[in-house]
């Protein structure tokens, strides 16, 4: 058989009435309707926008001379911060506090104590300035009953020599200018009397005791100088001295072997208040390259000026008077109330007290 005789397929059978027609397609699905979204709400204005400042306690920065909250306080009180918030910048709470101590030329410890938890040496020399007229008072009594019947003498020259190049330094000096307590003798000439070592240092003065009896001091050695230059060291200070007519030097040095304690005192006589207010305040800026020189004394005085010491200066009217106090063994901080105490002690001069008490009769 030819391929063409071969038997066909036969054709497919289609669905009746579909035959040659369209095919049909399902309808199509429409999505159900979605909710409409409710319009975002208008943002807020800016000073709606403010989630820190609910509380009275705000980690902003406060004034100069606001109280400083110990570290970590802030922290604690501060409330979570929101996600997409910018963080607020720190306030001065966390700034660090100067470097205390000073040996050398090193800066001087101002108020350190206060802030450790002692109560620091403003608070003890408020007190004493508190009381000077009291004192004042006292020593006019003390140079009635002493007598003081000498005749006013004219004072000599200024007379300034070189002093010493090298000597030691306290690590902690605080000064404090005149006042109105001594404007009696605001000038030498108003006060022409030389000084003597018997008025700078009398049997009065032989002993300086502290309160609650922590020390009792004995006055080892004393001296008077004509020349202020011996009692100092440092160029600056000495030429400070020339430029005040220092005529006069009286110096003295206690100490309490059994408690540790000892303390030099120098009694300045310049020609006015404007002078010693410039000579103390001088004093602290030259701390480690000029001072005044404690009087020499056998051991274990011969030491003093080594390790931790604490000095005050006073400016008493044409008078300047400096304290020293210090531990023998060099230790100490600012917080020792005994070395406080003696700086006190140590600047009521018992001339300079006198002579302003007589001046206010």
């Amino acid at each position: 058989m030819s391929r063409q005789g071969r038997r066909q397929p036969a054709p497919r059978r289609t669905a009746p009435g579909r035959a040659g027609g369209p095919r049909r397609t399902p309808p199509s699905r429409r999505p159900a309707p979605r909710p409409e979204r409710p319009a975002a709400p208008p943002p807020r204005p800016p000073y709606e926008d403010v989630p820190y400042l609910e509380g009275p306690y705000d980690d902003g920065v406060p004034p100069e001379d606001a109280y400083e909250p110990p570290p970590g306080a802030a922290e604690r009180g501060r409330k979570p911060k929101k996600n997409g918030k910018r963080p607020k910048k720190r306030g001065k709470a966390a700034r660090t506090a100067r470097p205390s101590g000073r040996t050398g030329g090193q800066e001087r410890q101002g108020g350190t104590a206060r802030r450790a938890g002692g109560p620091g040496p403003r608070l003890y020399f408020g007190a004493a300035a508190a009381l000077g007229a009291l004192v004042l008072l006292g020593a006019g009594a003390v140079a009635v009953l002493g007598g003081g019947d000498d005749a006013p003498a004219a004072a000599p020259p200024a007379k300034i020599g070189t002093p010493a190049g090298t000597g030691v330094s306290p690590v902690s000096y605080s000064s404090s200018p005149s006042s109105d307590a001594y404007a009696g003798i605001a000038s030498r000439s108003a006060d022409p009397q030389p000084l003597t070592i018997g008025e700078a240092f009398p049997a009065s003065a032989a002993k300086l005791s502290v309160p609650e009896g922590k020390a009792t001091l004995k006055l080892r050695a004393k001296r008077l100088d004509g020349d202020c230059a011996a009692a100092v060291w440092g160029g600056s200070v000495g030429a400070e001295l020339g430029r005040g007519g220092c005529t006069q030097a009286a110096r003295g040095i206690y100490s309490d072997t059994g408690r540790g304690y000892a303390l030099a005192v120098a009694v300045f006589n310049l020609a006015g208040s404007a002078d010693a207010d410039r000579f103390v305040a001088k004093l602290e800026t030259t701390i480690g390259a000029g001072f005044v020189r404690p009087l020499e004394a056998p051991a274990p005085l011969d030491a003093f000026g080594r390790g931790f010491g604490m000095a005050r200066g006073l400016a008493m009217g044409h008078f300047a008077v400096v304290s020293w106090a210090q531990r023998l063994d060099g230790k100490g901080d600012e917080k020792d109330e005994t070395l406080l105490s003696l700086l006190i002690e140590g600047g009521k001069a018992p001339a300079v007290l006198g002579r302003a008490a007589r001046a206010s009769e």
